[in-house]
């Protein structure tokens, strides 16, 4: 697939010289000298199965962009960098708002512009992959469970908890407060327990208990009598 940046400007020179250097870092380059003009291009770019587009950068100095520059947002999914020689805080303020993702004042030379591009897309990257897979999370005032990598911390003491263990706890503060049946917690976790026992949720649950006991001292899940149990953290 071939990879491709789309730069807003009207300085031809300028452009060619950038274009040969991100050339031979296998990336190519397209230009635009208006709004409009860039807009089409950059559907015309995502739209194409051959081709990656990587950023479209904005040469503030040259280009009309604000009025456009949402419909700009709204239309494509690569990362819009702004760059200008005289930056100001409303400019600043009203690119990122209208959805641009970076806004700042030229590098002193070309590599150090191209080498922060890299850094921010790198940036934006690492970004959408955390949206993309997130762990599952709930704090309280002194609980904090981190369903993903089978964390909890209680008062900034951390516990490590088997798979089963993470789930339950997961799901008994989900519901904090109520009491919960063990068919209920059974038909919520079954798919990460393996332990072939008629009394696996009491096994699991003891467990539990026993480990977040040791780090505070404090009982966290009660029993109700004949019925399940609840969990009562803050």
């Amino acid at each position: 697939m071939n990879k491709v940046y789309l730069s807003l400007e009207k300085n031809i020179e300028a452009f060619n010289h950038f274009k040969d250097l991100w050339n031979r870092r296998g990336v190519d380059g397209v230009r635009a000298d208006t709004m409009s003009e860039g807009i089409a291009k950059a559907i015309e770019l995502e739209k194409s199965d051959n081709t990656e587009l990587l950023f479209i950068a904005i040469v503030a100095d040259e280009i009309d962009f604000m009025p456009q520059l949402s419909i700009l947002s709204n239309e494509t999914n690569a990362p819009i960098l702004i760059v200008t020689s005289k930056p100001n805080s409303i400019e600043h303020k009203n690119s990122l708002n209208n959805g641009a993702d970076s806004y700042g004042e030229y590098c002193e030379t070309p590599e150090e512009s191209i080498n922060t591009v890299i850094a921010v897309i790198n940036s934006i990257e690492r970004r959408a992959r955390k949206k993309k897979r997130p762990n599952k999370i709930i704090a309280h005032e002194d609980f904090l469970l981190v369903s993903g990598d089978n964390r909890v911390f209680i008062k900034d003491k951390e516990v490590t908890l088997s798979n089963a263990e993470s789930e339950i706890l997961y799901y008994f503060a989900l519901n904090r407060g109520y009491v919960l049946s063990h068919s209920q917690i059974y038909d919520q976790v079954s798919k990460d327990i393996y332990e072939p026992s008629p009394n696996i949720i009491y096994n699991i649950i003891t467990r539990l208990r026993k480990k977040l006991r040791a780090a505070v001292q404090t009982e966290y899940i009660e029993t109700v009598k004949g019925t399940g149990y609840r969990f009562k953290a803050k």
